[in-house]
């Protein structure tokens, strides 16, 4: 049942992107999103990073989520998403260095 329900919202959650928020212009806040799902920022970031593993277009940037309009709108997500991971690897291979050189136990 749990599975359905996510799925419906999903559902609903990219039918919502798609016809009220078309586009960077007519970006929407996570907060919002939050508000009108009625769930949390993790729940939004979950839907979205599902989707977007499915090939649906949502976007982001500073003024929030919207669902791509153009290719440009894609490309400045993917380099956005690739920042992110290199701050990421930087993080990991960070704390890589210490565990190779940890003494204690």
């Amino acid at each position: 049942e749990i599975r359905f329900i996510r799925r419906y919202a999903m559902q609903n959650f990219e039918k919502y992107m798609q016809t009220e928020h078309k586009g960077k212009a007519n970006a929407v806040f996570s907060k919002e999103l939050e508000r009108l799902f009625h769930c949390k920022g993790t729940e939004i970031r979950r839907m979205v990073n599902e989707l977007r593993t499915k090939g649906v277009p949502i976007c982001s940037c500073s003024r929030g989520y919207y669902y791509a309009e153009s290719r440009s709108d894609i490309e400045e997500t993917i380099a956005h998403l690739d920042g992110r991971v290199s701050k990421i690897k930087a993080a990991q291979d960070g704390l890589r260095e210490i565990l190779n050189n940890y003494i204690g136990g």
